[in-house]
């Protein structure tokens, strides 16, 4: 209840005090458009429209990609420009960027969050008219998005005639989705296979274990390796999952994981390195499910290989703190949290702009 109180109040103070919109009418939607980005056309890429898609676009068949960005983003803005060059560069794939930036401006987060069920309503029906007359196997399409984006990708579940191949969920958003229902927020049933990178849990992604395969990166009570000084530590620790995801795409050491079965202190004795290691990212496997925790270096190429692969003091003593609450009330906790933050930073901008 207190969740949803602060909620209320943090987004009426924004609809007061900036020009806010929930987008009206159905799909196909102006706002929300599809790029087709291919080697030939990464500086030039084709707009896709969803009621008059050419087969002649996906020749010869290839995976393809959709990368859907978060609030405040756009197609040219993360995770896009960590992924979509990597994957043109080393893999012959078409790549789809979806942009809805009008839908998701800052400070209107509470209409951003109903703008995505438009958005994601938009994008099942792209998938569809790709799917069902076989421009496109629905088994090559991967859909890979960051925060706001990965709950989109959740969303968009729910629009689609079959059953999603592959989601990649790149720290998906916390604030507003923590007591939402499944259907409205990523899970393991919106696809054959789900993968979640966790990397700032504590503030602006979800805590809890989403997929059939989650991987916690530097879970620890604090930012990143190499986030500490930034001038946002969260904004940065949040967005190295599309930059841990990029680089791993063609990665020689490998982001390896190690597998633990539970969430309590006392399991992390039996998580040594001859316990079921996996690869996160790109080359991560519908074979491996449950829980992983990893390390990184602080600066690039972050990838440990499998020295990564570990359990460290500092995960382990966040565990000694927390575990005797339930994962739900900590999620409520750091969500009610976040959004005072916000709230307060909101309110400081306004003042500053007005004096």
């Amino acid at each position: 209840m207190k969740i949803l109180l602060l909620a209320l109040v943090f987004c009426s103070y924004v609809q007061a005090s900036w020009s806010c919109f929930v987008v009206e009418g159905g799909c196909p939607n102006k706002n929300v458009t599809f790029w087709l980005y291919t080697n030939a056309t990464r500086d030039n890429p084709t707009q896709i429209r969803p009621m008059r898609i050419d087969p002649a676009l996906f020749q010869p068949p290839r995976p393809v990609y959709i990368i859907i960005h978060g609030y405040t983003g756009h197609r040219d803005f993360s995770p896009n420009t960590e992924i979509r060059p990597e994957l043109l560069d080393k893999k012959a794939v078409y790549v789809i960027s979806v942009d809805f930036g009008p839908l998701v401006r800052h400070p209107c987060f509470k209409e951003a969050i109903l703008n995505a069920l438009l958005i994601s309503e938009c994008l099942g029906q792209l998938i569809n008219n790709l799917v069902n007359p076989g421009i496109i196997n629905k088994d090559d399409l991967h859909l890979i998005g960051f925060s706001l984006g990965a709950q989109v990708a959740g969303q968009t579940a729910n629009y689609v005639n079959h059953t999603l191949h592959h989601i990649t969920g790149l720290d998906p958003a916390k604030p507003l989705f923590v007591v939402t229902h499944d259907r409205h927020r990523l899970n393991h049933e919106d696809a054959d296979f789900v993968d979640i990178i966790h990397t700032n849990p504590a503030e602006r992604g979800i805590l809890k274990p989403m997929g059939h395969a989650d991987f916690y990166v530097n879970f620890r009570d604090g930012e990143q390796p190499g986030c500490e000084n930034h001038k946002s530590p969260g904004s940065c620790s949040h967005n190295r999952a599309p930059e841990y995801y990029a680089e791993s795409i063609a990665s020689e050491n490998g982001f390896w994981g190690i597998k633990c079965h539970n969430w309590h202190p006392h399991a992390f004795g039996r998580c040594t390195l001859q316990q079921t290691q996996a690869l996160m990212g790109y080359p991560a496997s519908p074979n491996n499910s449950g829980t992983y925790f990893l390390e990184t270096y602080a600066n690039p190429p972050f990838a440990a290989g499998h020295k990564g692969a570990t359990i460290t003091d500092l995960t382990t003593k966040l565990f000694d703190k927390t575990g005797v609450q339930h994962i739900d009330e900590l999620e409520q906790k750091l969500e009610r949290r976040y959004l005072q933050i916000e709230a307060d930073a909101l309110k400081k901008s306004k003042k500053l702009a007005e004096a």
